[in-house]
Protein backbone atom coordinates (compact mmCIF):
# COMPACT_ATOMS: atom_id res chain seq x y z
CA UNK A 1 0.00 0.00 0.00
CA UNK A 2 3.06 2.53 1.29
CA UNK A 3 4.26 1.69 -2.72
CA UNK A 4 1.39 2.69 -4.42
CA UNK A 5 0.70 5.51 -2.56
CA UNK A 6 4.56 7.14 -2.99
CA UNK A 7 3.90 5.73 -6.27
CA UNK A 8 0.74 8.06 -7.03
CA UNK A 9 3.07 10.98 -5.59
CA UNK A 10 5.94 10.64 -7.87
CA UNK A 11 3.58 10.50 -10.81
CA UNK A 12 1.86 13.50 -9.78
CA UNK A 13 4.96 15.52 -9.35
CA UNK A 14 6.40 14.43 -12.62
CA UNK A 15 3.14 15.44 -14.21
CA UNK A 16 2.85 18.74 -12.70
CA UNK A 17 6.72 19.34 -13.97
CA UNK A 18 5.72 18.63 -17.17
CA UNK A 19 2.74 20.73 -17.50
CA UNK A 20 4.90 23.35 -16.34
CA UNK A 21 7.72 23.23 -18.67
CA UNK A 22 8.70 26.15 -21.04
CA UNK A 23 9.06 25.14 -24.53
CA UNK A 24 9.26 28.75 -25.93
CA UNK A 25 12.10 29.04 -27.93
CA UNK A 26 15.03 31.80 -26.28
CA UNK A 27 14.36 35.53 -26.84
CA UNK A 28 17.74 36.03 -28.38
CA UNK A 29 18.61 34.16 -31.69
CA UNK A 30 21.69 33.47 -32.51
CA UNK A 31 22.57 36.16 -35.76
CA UNK A 32 24.24 32.93 -37.68
CA UNK A 33 21.17 31.00 -37.65
CA UNK A 34 19.61 30.20 -40.67
CA UNK A 35 16.25 31.20 -38.99
CA UNK A 36 17.36 34.85 -39.08
CA UNK A 37 15.17 37.14 -41.57
CA UNK A 38 17.52 38.13 -44.42
CA UNK A 39 17.30 41.17 -46.17
CA UNK A 40 15.11 41.06 -49.06
CA UNK A 41 16.71 41.43 -52.87
CA UNK A 42 15.46 44.22 -54.31
CA UNK A 43 14.68 45.54 -57.67
CA UNK A 44 18.11 46.21 -59.46
CA UNK A 45 19.27 49.70 -59.96
CA UNK A 46 20.42 50.45 -63.93
CA UNK A 47 23.01 49.79 -64.51
CA UNK A 48 25.17 51.36 -67.18
CA UNK A 49 26.90 48.58 -69.51
CA UNK A 50 29.22 48.90 -72.61
CA UNK A 51 27.95 49.84 -75.80
CA UNK A 52 26.72 46.25 -77.42
CA UNK A 53 25.68 44.90 -74.15
CA UNK A 54 22.41 43.09 -74.35
CA UNK A 55 20.34 41.44 -71.74
CA UNK A 56 17.99 39.08 -71.18
CA UNK A 57 15.71 38.27 -68.61
CA UNK A 58 15.00 33.89 -67.53
CA UNK A 59 11.55 32.66 -66.72
CA UNK A 60 10.17 33.28 -63.22
CA UNK A 61 10.85 30.06 -62.06
CA UNK A 62 9.02 28.44 -59.17
CA UNK A 63 10.34 25.22 -56.70
CA UNK A 64 7.89 23.95 -54.21
CA UNK A 65 9.24 26.69 -51.64
CA UNK A 66 10.07 29.71 -53.56
CA UNK A 67 9.94 31.72 -57.14
CA UNK A 68 13.10 32.80 -58.61
CA UNK A 69 13.90 34.99 -61.87
CA UNK A 70 17.19 36.15 -62.72
CA UNK A 71 18.19 38.39 -65.81
CA UNK A 72 21.74 38.19 -68.09
CA UNK A 73 23.56 40.60 -69.53
CA UNK A 74 26.35 39.66 -72.26
CA UNK A 75 29.09 41.91 -74.19
CA UNK A 76 30.54 40.10 -76.80
CA UNK A 77 28.87 37.55 -76.24
CA UNK A 78 30.86 37.20 -72.90
CA UNK A 79 28.70 36.96 -69.76
CA UNK A 80 29.43 40.45 -67.64
CA UNK A 81 26.81 40.40 -65.01
CA UNK A 82 24.06 38.61 -63.01
CA UNK A 83 20.89 39.81 -60.95
CA UNK A 84 18.63 37.92 -59.30
CA UNK A 85 15.40 39.92 -60.29
CA UNK A 86 13.28 37.77 -57.83
CA UNK A 87 13.91 35.13 -54.76
CA UNK A 88 11.07 34.61 -52.55
CA UNK A 89 10.89 32.09 -49.84
CA UNK A 90 7.86 30.17 -48.48
CA UNK A 91 9.51 30.82 -44.87
CA UNK A 92 12.23 32.15 -42.75
CA UNK A 93 14.16 29.46 -43.03
CA UNK A 94 13.79 28.90 -47.17
CA UNK A 95 14.56 32.77 -47.38
CA UNK A 96 17.85 32.33 -45.11
CA UNK A 97 18.82 29.87 -47.55
CA UNK A 98 18.28 31.65 -50.48
CA UNK A 99 19.74 34.84 -49.35
CA UNK A 100 23.27 32.52 -48.38
CA UNK A 101 22.54 30.61 -52.02
CA UNK A 102 22.32 33.46 -54.25
CA UNK A 103 25.44 35.61 -53.93
CA UNK A 104 27.51 32.33 -54.04
CA UNK A 105 25.27 31.18 -57.46
CA UNK A 106 26.41 34.58 -58.85
CA UNK A 107 29.53 34.25 -58.28
CA UNK A 108 30.27 31.80 -59.40
CA UNK A 109 28.29 32.18 -62.66
CA UNK A 110 29.72 34.95 -63.45
CA UNK A 111 33.88 33.10 -63.03
CA UNK A 112 32.61 30.20 -65.28
CA UNK A 113 30.96 32.91 -67.58
CA UNK A 114 27.67 30.69 -68.08
CA UNK A 115 24.99 28.51 -66.61
CA UNK A 116 27.28 25.56 -65.84
CA UNK A 117 27.47 26.03 -62.24
CA UNK A 118 27.43 23.42 -58.74
CA UNK A 119 24.01 23.68 -56.76
CA UNK A 120 25.06 25.38 -52.94
CA UNK A 121 24.58 22.44 -50.36
CA UNK A 122 21.14 22.56 -48.41
CA UNK A 123 19.75 25.26 -51.01
CA UNK A 124 18.92 22.54 -54.23
CA UNK A 125 15.69 23.53 -55.65
CA UNK A 126 16.74 27.26 -55.41
CA UNK A 127 20.08 26.20 -57.18
CA UNK A 128 18.99 24.32 -59.79
CA UNK A 129 15.96 26.73 -60.77
CA UNK A 130 18.16 29.95 -60.51
CA UNK A 131 20.67 28.48 -63.03
CA UNK A 132 17.85 27.39 -65.19
CA UNK A 133 16.58 31.16 -65.61
CA UNK A 134 19.92 31.79 -65.69
CA UNK A 135 20.06 29.69 -68.96
CA UNK A 136 17.32 31.33 -70.22
CA UNK A 137 18.27 34.73 -70.10
CA UNK A 138 21.63 34.13 -71.19
CA UNK A 139 20.31 32.55 -74.61
CA UNK A 140 17.68 35.49 -74.47
CA UNK A 141 20.23 37.75 -74.34
CA UNK A 142 22.30 36.08 -77.27
CA UNK A 143 18.70 36.33 -79.52
CA UNK A 144 18.71 39.90 -79.01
Amino acid sequence: MRRALAALVVTAVVVVLLVGYDTRPPVQRNPESALRTPAPIRSPAPRKYPAGSTTGRGPLLATPFSSIQVQATLHRGKLIDVQTLSLTGSDTHTQALNARAEPILREEALEAGSADIDVVTGATYTSESWRDSLAAAIEAARVE
